[in-house]
Parts: structure tokens; sequence; C-alpha cells
């Protein structure tokens, strides 16, 4: 499957219209209303606090879409901008040397439609052989730090680049895996990326997996819905085919998940998920082979489990700072 920048685009266009008429949030109507409408806002107190607004909810850029007339947010919007550029080639980096080491493998909950500079750059490969074949690759080229390293993936910091790339054998959070990694390989979509001085094309989850794997990632591992989060999934949403997007919340356990995701859209972003609802979309993956199988080592990882969560507790978002 093949999606053309323009398709995504024009997906992307449509999730912010339906977005405005589903979500209850005022600052997130304010948000999608200039990015639709194109409103030259002032930079009164108003602005100021949409724009803290946009950035903890990962949408920064699409609130400033347009170029503004005043300087202060015209010089933040090309700083975003440059940070975005930067991002990008240092995914093409990444990506051709993936290609030549011949490994399958994809990017996911990376590239959301939404214009963004994310923290890292998610790869998924079918072991560990393969990481660390990618890893020796790329010493060839660069310098490399490993700084973390944990039973299904290996963390690595490219320093010339100031970017981190996590090579995952199977999602998890604390040894608790929470999506099937053969789902999201085997059923690979090829996604187009042309913004200015770069062009390529990247293997992602099929639009479905990709829906379930962002919504996973939101709810299981960040335990927060950020506005981006919804118009990446409404994006992915109407990418999809219906019946298959059921098929696969059904099938990977997601359904759960799902309906709590539509709880979330009457409530301000980002969203905190409480304990009760992260333990009613934890329970119901139990049934799940590759997350059953692996509950002895989620065990054993508890206290650093518990160490996450409180971390969690005083989290507002997970962003890109401006410094990077």
């Amino acid at each position: 499957m093949y999606i053309d920048s323009s398709k995504l685009l024009n997906a992307l266009s449509r999730a912010s219209g339906l977005a405005s008429k589903i979500v209850k949030d005022p600052k997130a109507l304010k948000v999608l209303n200039i990015a639709m409408q194109g409103n030259d806002a002032l930079l009164d107190d108003d602005f100021k606090d949409l724009v803290m607004y946009a950035y903890v909810n990962k949408v920064l850029l699409l609130l400033l879409l347009k170029e503004p007339k005043h300087k202060l947010i015209r010089n933040l919007r090309l700083r975003l901008l440059r940070q975005r550029d930067n991002f990008l080639m240092h995914l093409r980096h990444v990506v051709e040397i993936l290609d030549i080491c011949r490994v399958d493998y994809v990017i996911f909950k990376t590239l959301r439609p939404v214009p963004d500079a994310p923290v890292d750059i998610d790869v998924l490969v079918e072991s560990k052989d393969d990481a660390y074949h990618v890893i020796s690759c790329l010493k060839r080229k660069f310098n490399v730090e490993i700084w973390d390293e944990d039973r299904y993936s290996i963390g690595i910091r490219i320093p010339e680049f100031n970017e981190y790339v996590d090579f995952y054998v199977k999602p998890h959070v604390a040894n608790f895996v929470y999506l099937d990694p053969e789902a999201l390989i085997r059923n690979r979509a090829y996604l187009s990326i042309k913004e200015p001085g770069v062009e390529m094309l990247v293997p992602i989850p099929r639009p479905e997996l990709e829906f379930c794997s962002i919504l996973a990632h939101s709810f299981i591992k960040e335990g927060l819905v950020t506005l981006n989060d919804v118009i990446s999934l409404i994006t992915y949403e109407l990418l999809s085919n219906r019946n298959e997007l059921t098929r696969w919340l059904t099938k990977l356990s997601l359904s759960v998940t799902y309906r709590e995701f539509t709880n979330a859209l009457r409530k301000i972003f980002p969203v905190r998920i409480g304990y009760e609802v992260r333990f009613k979309v934890l329970a119901s993956l139990l049934m799940k082979r590759y997350t059953a199988s692996t509950l002895p080592y989620s065990v054993l990882s508890m206290s650093r489990r518990l160490s996450r969560a409180m971390e969690q507790r005083k989290k507002i978002t997970y962003i890109r700072g401006l410094g990077r």
C-alpha cells in the first residue's frame, strides 16, 4: 500500500474539520479554527495562552500553519520548521541505513499526520540481532551511544544529530507488551514524505495498524491523550478501511481502549488517563499470547513500572523541547 503525501494532507484537513465537530475543549476548537481559517491572531494574552496550549498538545505547527504577521510568532514558526526539517533529514539517514542493512522494519507511531518534530524515531524490527546489526551499520557512518537497553528494546543517541532512535522488538512499557509486533511489520504501507529538501518513502504500519499503535501508545505507554493524538487518529481512521479497522481493534483487544478514547473527546486536552481506565485497558489485553507470555518479566520490572507511573502523574505532555 502506498500513501501519497497529498492524500495524507487531504485526510489531515478533513480530520481537523471533523475534530472541530466532536471535541468539546474550547481551546482545541480555537486552534482548529485558526488552522482551518488561517486567522492571523494578535500577540495578546489570549493568543500567548493558546500557543502554550498548542505546544503541550503537540499541535503548535498546526496552529502556525500559515505564516503570521507578528515577528515574534513568525520567528517561532521558522524555528519549529527548521527543527522539523532537521528531524526529517535525520530520519532519512536512519531509513537509508535500515534499507542498506536489509532488515524487515517499520517506523511506527513517529510520523504523525500533524506536522511535528517527534521526540525520537521509533523503529520496530524482528529481533535484537536485527537491531544490533543496524546499530553496527550506523556506527560505520555516525557516532552512536547506547543509552538504554531492556528485554525488548535498545535506545541509542546519535550525537551529530542530537537525535534519539529506539529499536523495538516488541512494543512495550516496563516489559509489558501491549501490541503484536508481527502484525505491525507484516502489514506495511509506504508513506511518501515530500517536504522542502526531503523526499523519501518510509515503511509504516498500514493505516488500520498505525491507528492501533497510536491509540495504544497514548493510553498504555504515555497515559495521556493530546489534541495531536485525536487529529492523528481521525486522519488514520479516514485512511482506513472501516471493516478492517474494526477487525484489528478487536483482534488486538483494543476495543475497550477505543471506547475510552471516545470518552476522552469530551474533556480538556491533554487528557490524563486515570488508573481505573488504564486498568480496564490493560486487563483487556491479558488474553493475548504476546501479552500473557511477558507478564513474568513485567512483574519483575514492577519497581520500574511504579516509578514510571509516578513520573507520569507529574507529566503534562510528551514533546521535544525547542532547544533540540
